[in-house]
Parts: C-alpha cells; sequence; structure tokens
C-alpha cells in the first residue's frame, strides 16, 4: 500500500472524529477504498498518590453497553502540549493534580489501532498526585453525560485487574509501563 496512488479523499463524518474514505489505486491498477478513523492525539496518565495507589475512573461506555475501569485520558486541544492536556484531563476528569514538588514522566506515545485510526496516545506517569480544590468537572461536551466515578486501587491490584476488571488496552499498557518505570525509580 506504500505505493498507492490517492485518487480521492472523502470525510464522512466530520469531528472530534472525523471518518474518513481514501479511493486508493493500486501499483497493479486495483481500486480500493480504506476507510479510518481520523483523530486529534490524545494523553493518558497514570496517576499515583501518596500511599501508592492509582486513580482510576469507572464510566459507562454506550458503544460497549458496559461499564469500564480506566485511567484519566483525553484528547489534546489545538495549540495544547501534550503534558497541559494531561494535567487538564487529571483535573477535569478525578479532581487530583500533580503535587508541587512532583513532575509527569513521559512513558512513551504510541499509535492506538493503527489498522483503524491515526490516533497517538501520549502515555504520562504522574508519581504523585494529591486532591485538588475542585471536584471532577468533566469536559463541556459529551462527559457531562457519562456515567464517571473515581476510584483508586494500589497499584499491584490494577495490574492484577488487567483481563478481569479493567479490559482496555491504553490502561493497561499504561499500567504496565509505569510500573516498570517505578521500579526503575531509584528514589
Amino acid at each position: 500500500m506504500e505505493n498507492a496512488k490517492l485518487i480521492d479523499t472523502e470525510v464522512i463524518t466530520e469531528g472530534p472524529k472525523r471518518f474518513v474514505r481514501e479511493k486508493l489505486r493500486m501499483p497493479d491498477d486495483v481500486e480500493i477504498d480504506w476507510y479510518y478513523i481520523d483523530t486529534p492525539g490524545s494523553v493518558m496518565i497514570v496517576p499515583i498518590t501518596a500511599s501508592g495507589d492509582v486513580v482510576l475512573i469507572r464510566q459507562y461506555r454506550h458503544n460497549l453497553k458496559k461499564h469500564t475501569l480506566e485511567l484519566p485520558a483525553g484528547t489534546v486541544m489545538k495549540g495544547e502540549s501534550p503534558k497541559d492536556a494531561a494535567l487538564r484531563e487529571l483535573r477535569e476528569e478525578t479532581g487530583f493534580e500533580l503535587e508541587a514538588h512532583s513532575a509527569l514522566i513521559a512513558l512513551g506515545d504510541y499509535f492506538v489501532m493503527p489498522s483503524e485510526t491515526n490516533r497517538n496516545a501520549h502515555l504520562f506517569l504522574a508519581p504523585s498526585v494529591v486532591m485538588g480544590t475542585e471536584k471532577p468537572s468533566g469536559d463541556t461536551q459529551i462527559e457531562k453525560y457519562f456515567d464517571m466515578s473515581v476510584c483508586s486501587l494500589p497499584l499491584a491490584e490494577a495490574v492484577a485487574a488487567i483481563g478481569q476488571e479493567i479490559h482496555g488496552i491504553e490502561t493497561a499498557a499504561a499500567l504496565l509501563l509505569a510500573g516498570t518505570a517505578l521500579n526503575a525509580d531509584p528514589s
């Protein structure tokens, strides 16, 4: 597909997640339609409290028709850095904030379902979070309709919940990466 010629692009649905169809001519002159979801970048944060608990979100996911247990996450807004987006999402979804002496640790950025979307997720570890002065507000678009609640588990229990209560591959990967980063940290 690397040598395919782009013939036409059609945006089937506009933002915030655009569904796109591209008509491609392959090197052997066969034409195919390629569909994908065009999304802005995203962030996911692994917030750890002083007692070693990871702060998670339990929420209803309409497309799955079930509640999920996930890490705080969201979209990087236009003009916003991934770090700023991570701190904003942490506040909006959990009410927690990064402790003053602490800094976010980048765990890398990864493509999410590269066969279906071009979404790039920036993962961060927030190694020391505290409850802020504001209650979680959610964003102004759709989170107000989500049945969201904040909960916390010891990191080891959260990792053990992968495949049991935690089914999102992004949350699973971020928890495992955070565990590795914390175990490698000499402090």
